[in-house]
């Protein structure tokens, strides 16, 4: 009885992770220079879970806030850290270091899914004749 079970649930579980999709993660690393962060300006879409790798080139520790995001990184020459975030919304945000002055900002592009139609659906200003033999 189990091994009949067995193989009426498998099509079922199949089903279940296959409808389970992994949220896009994008990965991005940011360098505390002199000059600021580098890159001063990074683009993601709507949506993305973002991974942020910060690292320094200056001796004296900096850090790495995300505005609108619980996201404290410090940035110490030699050493990576790491942190994780969800961009839900469009916009513009900013991430800084009050220490350093240093700032920049993040664009999130609002994602853009295109309606998709069926030829034989799409009938406005098409005119089909069949070709005589």
């Amino acid at each position: 009885m189990k091994f009949i079970l067995f193989f009426i649930f498998i099509p079922f579980l199949a089903h279940a992770v296959e409808s389970v999709k992994p949220q896009p993660l994008r990965e991005i690393s940011i360098i505390v220079t002199k000059e600021g962060y580098y890159p001063r300006s990074l683009s993601v879409f709507e949506g993305e879970k973002v991974k942020f790798y910060v690292t320094s080139t200056l001796d004296e520790p900096h850090c790495m806030i995300v505005e609108g995001h619980k996201v404290f990184l410090a940035a110490n020459k030699g050493k990576v850290t790491e942190a994780e975030a969800t961009f839900d919304k469009a916009g513009e945000f900013a991430f800084y270091c009050p220490s350093a002055k240093s700032d920049g900002k993040i664009v999130v592009m609002k994602k853009v899914v295109p309606k998709r139609e069926m030829a034989s659906e799409k009938t406005e200003g098409m005119l089909w004749t069949p070709k005589e033999y």
